[in-house]
């Protein structure tokens, strides 16, 4: 279904910025100032202080551009013609190039392209939230709800559906983040008023960065 089709999430208590990981713990070596003597392609060498983190980073630049640091150096110097500028730029440089990465990224893992893999899918299909209410579902999903389950009235999901899978929802978050790449087979079980069934599902993290869910997908009933 469409997201404004989905089943409500349950409301949760205001998050923080620790809870939300939105404050980052930077290590006291990240934001050491460390001078690098560097000399790009015509020979000339510049000094340059900047904080270790910001080296990271022009490094990360570097090495996905294939050129050296030192290079990437060389060129940012010759965007502006004061030199005493070159630290302030270089800092701008790399956390610029780090926004655009995670707008990238967050583009990728939006909830309409998250709602568009559960569409794809051919299995019932759905993703569950950590108070283990489905958030999204497929046609695939529906079909299969109304044939084991009789389901006559698509309200009936927002009323008494039941659903649940044979291991805790954040045992499921903590081993699939620190397994990566891998997926989780186990049952499930609905009930909807005094109907229940069983069956088997495969489930993976849910790609968005907007929350932490899982995406299952129905192998067997």
């Amino acid at each position: 279904m469409a997201l404004d089709d989905a089943m409500p999430v349950s409301e949760a208590s205001s998050p923080t910025l620790e809870t939300r990981g939105a404050l980052p713990r930077i290590a006291a070596e990240e934001v050491e100032p460390h001078f690098k003597a560097v000399g790009g392609r015509t020979g000339e060498r510049r000094g340059i202080r900047l904080e270790r983190i910001y080296w990271d980073g022009l490094s990360r630049i570097a090495a996905g551009s294939g050129v050296s640091t030192a290079d990437l150096v060389e060129s940012a110097a010759g965007q502006i013609p004061d030199s005493t500028n070159l630290a302030s730029l270089l800092r701008a440089i790399s956390f610029k190039w780090a926004l655009c990465r995670i707008e990238l990224l967050e583009a990728k893992a939006s909830m309409a392209n998250l709602n568009a893999i559960v569409q794809a899918s051919p299995a019932p299909t759905m993703v569950l939230t950590r108070e283990r209410k489905i958030f999204l579902f497929n046609d695939p999903f529906l079909a299969m709800l109304r044939s084991r389950l009789a389901l006559s009235d698509r309200s009936q999901l927002k009323k008494g559906l039941r659903f649940l899978i044979d291991i805790q929802i954040d045992e499921a978050l903590r081993a699939l983040n620190a397994n990566q790449g891998t997926i989780i087979k186990t049952g499930f079980s609905i009930g909807l008023n005094l109907q229940t069934m069983r069956g088997k599902i495969n489930i993976a993290p849910a790609p968005t960065h907007e929350d932490s869910m899982l995406i299952g997908y129905v192998s067997g009933f």
